[in-house]
C-alpha cells in the first residue's frame, strides 16, 4: 500500500491505540501503531506516513516535542493531537504548529478522519 494511506499512531494507552487503530483501518488506512515516542522516531526513519496521531500527554517525550522530532524528519508530516487533558498547556502551543490538530479524548472518529482527508494530499 503506497504512503498516502499509511498512519503513525502514538498512544501510551494500549486501549486507545487498539480502538485508534481498528477505525481507522475500517476507513481504509493502514496502522502502524506504538505507545513510545522513541519507536515512532524510529519507524519513520524507515517508513513514509501520510500522517500520524498522536497522544498529547505522555510519559517521557510529550506529544508536541514528538510532533517536532517527526516534523525534522517528515516535514509538513500532518499531526492529530489527542488529549483528556482541557487545560494542558500543550493545548495552546501545538494549535500554533502547521498542519496540526487538536482533538480532546474521547475523539470522534468522524472529525479524526475529516482532518486526515483534508490533510493528506
Amino acid at each position: 500500500m503506497s504512503a498516502n494511506k499509511r498512519i503513525l499512531v502514538v498512544d501510551d494507552d494500549p486501549e486507545i491505540t487498539s480502538m485508534l487503530s481498528r477505525a481507522l483501518a475500517r476507513r481504509g488506512y493502514v496502522i502502524d501503531a506504538t505507545s513510545s515516542a522513541e519507536d515512532a522516531l524510529e519507524r519513520t526513519t524507515t517508513t513514509s506516513y501520510a500522517a500520524a496521531v498522536v497522544d498529547l500527554v505522555m510519559p517521557g517525550r510529550d506529544g508536541v516535542d514528538l510532533a517536532a522530532a517527526l516534523r525534522l524528519l517528515r516535514p509538513g508530516l500532518p499531526i492529530a493531537l489527542l488529549t483528556g487533558y482541557s487545560h494542558s498547556p500543550l493545548i495552546e502551543t501545538a494549535r500554533r504548529q502547521p498542519a496540526t490538530a487538536v482533538f480532546m479524548k474521547p475523539v470522534s472518529i468522524a472529525d479524526l478522519t475529516d482532518f486526515l482527508e483534508a490533510e493528506i494530499a
